[in-house]
């Protein structure tokens, strides 16, 4: 295996360990926008719709590696 395919694996690993750490924290979010009311709730609200925008978009980098293979 030359240096460009062992960068290809990493980058392809970071990018599955990032989306799982995003899942983990959706699911949090979501516990916390359960947990949370009054005038905390929007920022909470705003948390999780950039989580999941966030989620969307390493997805998006995922299919775009398991593409390069």
């Amino acid at each position: 295996m030359n240096g460009s395919e062992t960068f290809e694996g990493e980058r392809r690993e970071t990018v599955g360990e990032l989306l799982s750490l995003l899942i983990v924290a959706q699911k949090m979010g979501r516990r916390l926008a359960y947990e949370t009311h009054g005038e905390s709730y929007n920022s909470v609200r705003e948390l999780n719709e950039l989580l999941h925008q966030a989620c969307n978009t390493a997805d998006s980098i995922q299919q775009a590696q398991e593409k390069v293979i």
